[in-house]
């Protein structure tokens, strides 16, 4: 099978050679990178251009737009012959079986069929401090509604799927991962694999980080709380309801309007978290979400 790696760097040059070198290792597949950068300022133009005419990656130089326009840009210029589509960040290590295995499990689904799996996290030497998150819950689109479970690096996209992903962009995204889960759980079917596939390193340049343990994401959602950032979620809920209208399955559609309407009043809200499919995978962050909800820290104003 084809498979095209699609990278977005930004300023990236402490941590990138040995994440493309991860590349070089990869087995088992038939392999093409395709990367954008995004108006990088210090040397990791000079570090793509060398494997650009090393190892024959493909490199676009933008201007800086962001990573979730960029990845889009990405998604945009990907050789549609093959066969499947692999997010990276610029400073994780891939296992050389990340892709073989992935495409092994995804199979040859002609629905749109979402890859996500787990990570070692690390430091930033790469020592292993533990795992990303075990799933305890199915994801579907009720989990996709109010958390992302499906962390960009270890995305993987069937043709079928990253063929809805190029053609649907929208500001409203929160992250760019976040959207492929949103679409793949109500358009398609996502495959989990629970064997660590990449050294997730964990350092304070990351773009988007990732917090263990229940206390740190609980101390990750408060903070997001009191700085009138929870929002996020229902901002990109209610860009995947414009975005897509009525191809929206109609049980999903109902309840993802559901919860826009019912944000009327405390009462209405009050009503809502009670008969809501919406969950978190966690019993904690479940509770915390329909706190969250029921005081109307999920309110979409003109202001956001």
């Amino acid at each position: 099978m084809k498979v095209q790696i699609l990278l977005s760097t930004y300023n990236g040059e402490k941590y990138l050679r040995p994440q493309l070198d991860s590349f070089l290792s990869l087995r088992d597949v038939e392999l093409s990178v395709l990367i954008r950068d995004d108006g990088s300022c210090d040397t990791t133009p000079e570090i793509l251009r060398e494997y650009r005419d090393k190892h024959g990656f493909e490199v676009i130089f933008g201007e800086n737009i962001g990573i979730n326009r960029s990845v889009y840009e990405l998604a945009r210029a990907r050789d549609k012959e093959c066969d499947f589509f692999a997010f990276a960040d610029q400073d994780d290590i891939w296992l050389e079986d990340k892709l073989s295995r992935a495409v092994a499990l995804m199979g040859d689904f002609d629905a749109p069929t979402l890859h996500a799996g787990t990570s070692y996290l690390t430091d930033d030497l790469l020592n292993i401090k533990g795992t990303t998150a075990k799933i305890r819950r199915p994801l579907g689109f009720y989990n996709a509604m109010v958390e992302n479970m499906c962390i960009g690096h270890t995305l993987v996209l069937n043709a079928s799927l990253m063929d809805i992903y190029a053609r649907n962009f929208s500001d409203g995204i929160f992250v760019y991962d976040y959207w492929a889960y949103i679409i793949a759980s109500a358009f398609g079917s996502i495959v989990y694999d629970a064997t660590p596939e990449t050294y997730y390193r964990q350092h304070g340049e990351n773009a988007i980080g990732y917090k263990s343990g229940f206390f740190s994401r609980l101390k990750v959602r408060i903070g997001r709380v009191l700085s009138g950032k929870s929002h996020y979620n229902a901002r990109q809920l209610r860009a995947f309801l414009d975005t897509f209208g009525d191809k929206i399955p109609e049980h999903y559609r109902h309840e993802a309007e559901d919860f826009f309407k019912s944000d009327r009043s405390f009462f209405s809200r009050l009503g809502y978290i009670f008969r809501t499919k919406a969950y978190r995978q966690g019993v904690g962050e479940g509770i915390i979400f329909r706190l969250m909800y029921l005081f109307g820290r999920y309110r979409l104003t003109d202001n956001n």
